[in-house]
C-alpha cells in the first residue's frame, strides 16, 4: 500500500474546509480535495477563503470553467495559497454545469482542455490532473476518452481519475448519473493498460474494505466519495485495514477533537450550521443515530455554544471503533 493512494472525492456542498477538518481527525492518509469551484467564482471570491491550513497537506483544488486564460489566472493564485495540485472537472453531468460549457461535455473538446493545461503550466509549477468519465451517452466506446487522454497528456497531464461510468447528459440528473449508467471497472483497467506510463485512479461504486482491496491492486489508487461522507467511520476502517494505522478512536474522541476546532471557527463568526452539518452521519447505522441528529439540530436551531456538542449523553457513545458493519 505504500505506493497506493486513496483520495476523498470532491463533492459540492460537502468537502468544504470544515468537513476536511473532520476528515483529518479520523484519517491522516486519505488525500483531500476541495469542492468543485468555477474559475469565475474563484477569481471573484475573497481569497482568504482559499488559503490552505497546516492540517491540509497535499490539498488538491478542483476547478471548472471554459476560458483557458482564467485557468491561468487561477493557477497563479492557487500556487501562492499552498495547494499541491489542480484538478480539472471534465466529468460532472449536471445541467447547470453543462450550460456553463464545462464538466463532462468537455470530453468532446480535448483541444480546449489542453489549452487549460497549457495556461496553468505557464502560470504555475503545479501538477495538473483530470477527473472524467468513461464516455458520453449510452454507447460503450472508449475512443472519446482515449482522445482526451492523448491530447491532454501532450499538454502536460499525467494523472487521471476515471469515474467508471458514462455520463448521460440528456435526461438524467447527477444523482441518477451516479447509479444508472453501468459500472465498468474492466474498461478503466483497459485504459490504464493502454497508457502504462500514466497514473490512473478508479472512482465510482467502491463502498467497502473488500472492494478497496480487490480494486486497488489494479490501479495507482482509488477515489471514494459518498460512501465515506455517508458513513464517516468508514475512514477509520480504511486507516486501520488499508493503511495499517494504529488509530483507535471513539465517537466521543472525534467529537471532542472536532469541538476544539469548531470553537475556534465559531469565535471567528462561522455559524453552527456550517460547522455541524457534516457531523449528522457520525452515528450512521447505530441505535443512537436519531438521538444524535436531533441533538445537533437543537444546537443549530437554538444557536447554542458550539461546545455543547461534547455534552451528548455518555450512555449513547459507542465503544472503541475497531470493527464495522
Amino acid at each position: 500500500m505504500n505506493d497506493k493512494r486513496i483520495y476523498l472525492a470532491p463533492m459540492v456542498g460537502r468537502t468544504d474546509e470544515y468537513y476536511r477538518a473532520l476528515v483529518r481527525i479520523m484519517s491522516k492518509n486519505i488525500y483531500l480535495y476541495t469542492e468543485m469551484i468555477t474559475c469565475d467564482a474563484f477569481l471573484h471570491t475573497d481569497r482568504k477563503h482559499y488559503k490552505v491550513n497546516s492540517r491540509e497537506k497535499d490539498l488538491t483544488i478542483q476547478l471548472a470553467g471554459s476560458d483557458p486564460k482564467k485557468y491561468g489566472k487561477c493557477a497563479k493564485i492557487i500556487e501562492e495559497h499552498g495547494y499541491s495540485e489542480i484538478n480539472l472537472n471534465i466529468g460532472c453531468p449536471s445541467t447547470k454545469v453543462i450550460k456553463g460549457d464545462f464538466g463532462a461535455c468537455l470530453m468532446n473538446s480535448p483541444e480546449l482542455v489542453s489549452e487549460f493545461i497549457y495556461e496553468i503550466k505557464l502560470s504555475s509549477s503545479l501538477p495538473v490532473s483530470i477527473k472524467t468519465r468513461l464516455g458520453l451517452g449510452y454507447e460503450h466506446n472508449l475512443n472519446l476518452l482515449y482522445n482526451l487522454i492523448n491530447q491532454t497528456h501532450k499538454a502536460g497531464c499525467n494523472k487521471f481519475f476515471i469515474h467508471a461510468r458514462n455520463a448521460i447528459l440528456d435526461g438524467l440528473s447527477p444523482k441518477k448519473n451516479r447509479k444508472i449508467p453501468l459500472l465498468r471497472y474492466s474498461d478503466v483497467l483497459e485504459v490504464k493498460k493502454s497508457f502504462p506510463f500514466l497514473a490512473f485512479y478508479l472512482n465510482g461504486g467502491v463502498e467497502s474494505i473488500s472492494e478497496i482491496k480487490k480494486n486497488i491492486v489494479n490501479f495507482d489508487g482509488l477515489m471514494i466519495g459518498r460512501s465515506i461522507y455517508d458513513n464517516p467511520i468508514f475512514m477509520l476502517q480504511i486507516e486501520q485495514e488499508i493503511f495499517k494505522s494504529e488509530v483507535s478512536l471513539t465517537r466521543k474522541d472525534i467529537i471532542e477533537q472536532y469541538a476544539v476546532y469548531a470553537l475556534e471557527k465559531s469565535n471567528q463568526g462561522i455559524s453552527n450550521y456550517l460547522l455541524l452539518r457534516h457531523l449528522f452521519s457520525l452515528y450512521y447505522n447505530t441505535s443512537s443515530s436519531k438521538k444524535w441528529k436531533k441533538f445537533l439540530h437543537d444546537i443549530i436551531q437554538s444557536n447554542k455554544d458550539i461546545n455543547n456538542i461534547t455534552s451528548f449523553e455518555e450512555s449513547f457513545y459507542e465503544e472503541k471503533i475497531t470493527t464495522y458493519g
